[in-house]
């Protein structure tokens, strides 16, 4: 008789055990980015200029989110940001506030530096205005900006777990919590940078177990770069992503040195490098240096 290798048939069953975890894991990944909510041919627009937006102009012309900064609440009201946004609706464009939340003049640290913790403080004052934003009638979203440090992230690591990039994942999970029972999308702009953790802490690959889309601000302007670098930023953060859809921020003037508009076949072509590299969609920035339009649709 034979001797059964009882060894050699648990270290089989060990393997296809870790296989099966593995394709359960990464059907789960698929099902949740599946679930998310997709932000596609956006745009962002300066609170003061609501109205002066042509909505049928943008509507023609395929722009289906707007990210209308929340000062446009301050300036306006709640209850004409509301009728602008509805207007919107019927012209089937979603509008997000836009909002900025460790800078707006100057920058918040993330961390009390001196109780060396996470600055709930600021964290739930802050929050309590964006559930107040995503309460307005007509608005489907919250777009996150400015959720990160000025370059110094490095600077803020403690022992005791309270680091930079734990703190900005600390304040966008918090803030997805707070919105979780709500029909809105979340949306978080991120550096298009390979050292985002380092110098800005955001961990992407976490942030995006919180919001819908991450939106890598991909002005290429800024860096010096053509529309081949937004496409590897495109490949790039698309692989990082796990959780979440990507959008990439496409820059629509030279610099922020610069800020002539872009002609038109430069910003289509650098739209049509973002999709190549994987990207879910394209969000313009911004519309007030957006001279000329397009059919964003017609980006294939």
């Amino acid at each position: 008789m034979r001797k059964i290798d009882t060894k050699s048939i648990k270290k089989r069953h060990i393997a296809l055990i870790a296989i099966i975890f593995i394709i359960a894991l990464l059907l789960n990944g698929f099902a949740t980015v599946a679930l998310k909510d997709s932000v596609q041919n956006a745009v962002w627009v300066q609170g003061k200029h609501m109205n002066d937006v042509d909505l049928d102009n943008l509507s023609k012309n395929g722009v289906q989110n707007i990210f209308l900064h929340s000062s446009a609440v301050d300036e306006f009201g709640e209850k004409n940001v509301s009728n602008w946004a509805k207007k919107a609706n019927e012209k089937g464009i979603k509008v997000h506030i836009w909002v900025q939340c460790f800078y707006n003049g100057t920058w918040v640290n993330p961390i009390d530096t001196d109780k060396k913790d996470f600055n709930y403080d600021y964290f739930n004052k802050k929050i309590d205005q964006i559930d107040k934003f995503a309460a307005i009638p007509g608005i489907s979203g919250i777009q996150l900006d400015y959720i990160r440090y000025p370059g110094n992230a490095y600077e803020y690591n403690y022992p005791n777990g309270v680091t930079s990039t734990n703190a900005v994942s600390k304040f966008v999970s918090m803030v997805s919590d707070s919105l979780k029972d709500k029909d809105v999308t979340l949306s978080a702009t991120v550096m298009p940078e390979k050292e985002d953790e380092k110098y800005y802490g955001q961990d992407v690959r976490t942030l995006s177990q919180y919001v819908d889309v991450i939106i890598p601000m991909a002005y290429s302007g800024n860096y010096n770069q053509d529309s081949s670098w937004i496409k590897e930023t495109a490949s790039y953060f698309k692989s990082l992503a796990w959780w979440s859809k990507v959008t990439m921020g496409i820059q629509v003037y030279d610099s922020d040195e610069n800020e002539t508009s872009l002609p038109i076949n430069t910003i289509k072509e650098n739209s049509k490098a973002a999709l190549d590299g994987g990207a879910d969609g394209i969000a313009l920035f911004n519309w007030e240096l957006m001279k000329k339009w397009f059919n964003l649709n017609h980006i294939k």
